[in-house]
């Protein structure tokens, strides 16, 4: 499948006739034009304030039915169902964005922020992360409200302001709601957004939409060689740039083998009858027995590795010599480490020290967020998602997976029950390839509307 043509698989596009898609992209378009660029202590707050003051102008029944709370940059509104009773539906989306690229203003059709709109796209930073999102959820929850439809579960909205950075946002929110007492009984933020080609998994011939049930840690280690420096003429133990590199080839070459999480285990048995490559065919056929078979298997392919292995990337280098005559004194490297859901720091910290064991390099830990909690495909809210995108998305196989990124979502593992992450926005893979973080990104309006579609619906099914 040289490409998928997403649109051939859209559907049931005549549903909520009623619903005013037009205005509904006027109303993208306005939020994309607040550049919400989280810069730290150095962020402009007039953007957030000019999209929080979007907001309740814009959907005036959920204004009215909900409260707003500004908590810092951050927005929390709450929707009040009918029955108290009930554990919430909690929508996630964040507001900020990450900045144009220096230099490559020029390279973009429209400007990032001026929030364009023509005959097929909005344009502008956010229109795939996750603005899109963030007022789709609002628009789904006020088309109900005009309509009468009151939920009888509480619906939380919760918009971080600096996901793409620190998501001190989201943790805020999320200690807030628990301080509270508030449970969800299932959450929706940002996964993957464009269909999938199944050749990757081995399943040719199939699309796939993946509702993620867990993300992957993020982990940075530090290595630090120590040297005195002096003339290269003898480099008599090696320089210190040298035991450095030395130190970095054993833990690459000490590597755990790949495996197969309990999610990608899932995810091989749904596609199973699909699979007829060999000699993956046979081996799906008893995944668990077969585990590690099919992640080393998996871990030869480039778009499975990630999903099989706790990926290692060496990414910065300091303090080489400024001469090829004068060997370094002290250098480091920093390697980006992100996590297999069930592997914690401890673990990947153990694996490292190990391999450096006698070279007098050390490893210091820099960063870290752990891995998400890995939910369940019988969890609240997910069979209902994926009947959803089932619903609007034809001869799609919606199976579980788990995010290689990271979102804001697992800030809230304390109050809610199952985490579901998937954006229900399919635009095209080349429009989200070079789009999000990327030149020029937009969304066509026929994504936005059929993505806005499937959350009504999933609203109706769930919240009412």
């Amino acid at each position: 499948m040289s490409g998928i043509n997403v649109y051939a698989h859209y559907a049931h596009e005549e549903d909520y006739p009623d619903l005013d898609y037009d205005s509904a992209c006027r109303r993208l378009a306005a939020a994309l034009s607040c550049k919400t660029v989280d810069c730290g202590e150095k962020t402009d707050d007039a953007p957030f304030e000019r999209l929080h003051a979007l907001v309740r102008a814009s959907y005036p029944h959920v204004t009215e039915a909900s409260s707003f709370e500004e908590v810092g940059r951050n927005l929390l509104i709450t929707c009040p169902g009918t029955d108290p009773s009930l554990p919430c539906v909690l929508l996630l989306a964040h507001q900020d964005v990450v900045p144009v690229v220096p230099g490559t203003e020029k390279d973009w059709q429209h400007d990032a922020f001026a929030g364009d709109i023509d005959e097929t796209f909005v344009w502008g930073r956010g229109a795939l992360d996750i603005k899109d999102m963030l007022m789709g959820e609002l628009e789904a929850l006020e088309y109900l409200l005009t309509h009468g439809k009151r939920p009888r579960r509480t619906v939380v909205l919760a918009f971080g302001a600096d996901e793409e950075t620190a998501s001190a946002g989201a943790t805020r929110l999320a200690a807030l709601l628990k301080e509270r007492g508030v449970r969800a009984a299932w959450l929706l933020d940002e996964g993957t957004t464009t269909m999938i080609d199944g050749a990757m998994w081995g399943a040719q011939g199939r699309v796939l939409a993946d509702v993620c049930i867990s993300q992957k840690g993020y982990l940075d280690v530090r290595l630090d060689a120590h040297g005195e420096g002096g003339h290269s003429s003898n480099p008599f133990g090696g320089s210190s740039l040298e035991r450095l590199c030395r130190a970095i080839t054993r833990i690459a070459d000490s590597r755990p083998a790949p495996r197969l999480t309990s999610i990608v285990r899932d995810t091989f048995r749904a596609l199973a009858p699909h699979i007829a490559e060999e000699p993956l065919s046979t081996l799906v056929r008893d995944v668990d027995g077969n585990a590690e078979k099919i992640a080393a298997l998996a871990a030869t392919r480039r778009e499975l590795f990630p999903f099989v292995a706790t990926t290692m990337a060496v990414d910065m280098l300091q303090g080489g010599s400024a001469a090829p005559n004068v060997m370094p004194g002290d250098v480091s490297a920093t390697i980006n480490f992100r996590l297999l859901p069930g592997t914690t720091a401890d673990d990947v910290l153990a694996w490292v020290r190990e391999a450096l064991r006698g070279t007098g390099v050390t490893a210091t830990p820099v960063h870290y967020t752990p891995a998400g909690r890995m939910d369940s495909t019988v969890g609240a809210g997910y069979a209902e998602v994926a009947e959803a995108l089932g619903h609007y998305y034809r001869d799609v196989d919606v199976v579980p997976s788990f995010v290689c990124g990271g979102t804001d979502a697992i800030r809230y593992e304390a109050v809610c029950g199952s985490i579901l992450r998937v954006i229900p926005f399919r635009p095209t893979p080349e429009e989200e390839a070079t789009g999000v973080h990327g030149v020029n990104e937009r969304i066509s309006r026929r994504t936005y509307a059929q993505g806005i579609r499937v959350l009504v619906r999933l609203l109706e099914r769930t919240v009412l």
